[in-house]
Order: C-alpha cells, then sequence, then structure tokens
C-alpha cells in the first residue's frame, strides 16, 4: 500500500481531532495532503511523537489524538508502548507506517523488514487493541474504529517504501502558535472523546 494513499483515507475522516505526526514522510506527506491547525508536526524529535501524543491524549481526554508514526521511530522509543499500555488513554489511538526501512536517514532497512513485529510488541507490551489491516478497505475501516471507539489502539500498516512527495515546510514557530490555538480553541468542557459520535 502507498503511504500517501493510507493518509488520505485518514484524512478524509478527521473533524476535530488532533493528529500528531513523526519527522520526516508521515508529516510531509499530512502537510501536502491535510494540513491544518490541529496537526502537531515533529521536527528532528525521532522516537518521540506517540509519546507526544500520548501526553496531549491524557491531557485533553475530551479529543481525540492519533499518532502517525513510523517503523524507525517507533523501535527507537519501545518502552512507550509498555507506558500506553498501562496508562490505557481510551482516546489516543497510535498508527505506524511500516515500510521497513528508515526512509528520512537514507533507506537503511529496520528491524521489521527481517524478524520483528511491532504488533507482536504490541501485544506483548499489553496492548489489547492491535489492528494489522492488510489492503484499503481494512485500513478505511481500522481508521473507523480508531475514530468511533474506545482505545488505546495499534495499527501496523505495511506501506511501501519511499519518499513523500513536495518539500518540507518548517516554519516551526508558526505551526508551534496554530497548534496551541487550535488546541485552546477546543472547548474543554465538551464530553469524552468518546462520546462526541
Amino acid at each position: 500500500m502507498k503511504r500517501d494513499a493510507c493518509t488520505r483515507l485518514l484524512a478524509e475522516k478527521l473533524t476535530d481531532e488532533i493528529v500528531v505526526t513523526n519527522l520526516g514522510q508521515a508529516t510531509l506527506d499530512l502537510q501536502q495532503i491535510a494540513d491544518r491547525p490541529l496537526n502537531f508536526y515533529t521536527f528532528g524529535s525521532m522516537g518521540q511523537c506517540s509519546a507526544i501524543a500520548m501526553g496531549i491524549a491524557v491531557s485533553r481526554p475530551d479529543a481525540r489524538v492519533i499518532s502517525l508514526d513510523g517503523d524507525g521511530s517507533m523501535l527507537m522509543n519501545l518502552g512507550q508502548l509498555c507506558t500506553v499500555a498501562n496508562e490505557a488513554p481510551p482516546n489516543l489511538a497510535i498508527v505506524v507506517w511500516d515500510n521497513e526501512v528508515h526512509q528520512t536517514t537514507g533507506g537503511q532497512a529496520t528491524a521489521t523488514s527481517m524478524r520483528s513485529s511491532l504488533a507482536g510488541v504490541a501485544r506483548g507490551a499489553g496492548m489489547e487493541k492491535v489492528l494489522e489491516p492488510q489492503n484499503e478497505e481494512e485500513v478505511s475501516a481500522a481508521f473507523d474504529r480508531i475514530l468511533n471507539e474506545a482505545g488505546p489502539f495499534f495499527v501496523v500498516v505495511k506501506v511501501d517504501a519511499g519518499p513523500a512527495a513536495g518539500s518540507m515546510q518548517r516554519d516551526l514557530l508558526r505551526y508551534k502558535i496554530r497548534f496551541m490555538q487550535a488546541l485552546e480553541a477546543l472547548p474543554a468542557d465538551r464530553p469524552t472523546a468518546l462520546a462526541i459520535r
């Protein structure tokens, strides 16, 4: 599957969810397909995307938070899966684009290209809702679940290797201020994310 096509499937379903993207390809795809104030792009923070998403999810239980991470980044901080499993924020979903390479740093193979399974690690950490969609129809169905059911979810999507199209916009200060303003604008007294739909 193509990462940008799967990103587009998610973007078509988004309303007021917060989306945190890892450095590199996931950020560039989302910038090109659906740049919006509730996107939080991480730059130069490999291994921290899903940890940042969890922090936001815990601090804002009224909002759904989706992490778009990569296999290389996830492998750098596997301990976060234990934290997610034990804290179990019901409004968090971690989606990992697994292209089996470190795309941003030169295409070196990751452990998922050999024997390692991120879904298996997530289950071993104690996560109960682990999904491994095999085609775009299943990806779309997985996105429906993460947007409408209690989590936390861990979704591993095998995607083709290859760089995202376009050039990344890196106006960090503007993105930070825009995100903070969008987050403040979400009413904190609304029902929890699980009761929104």
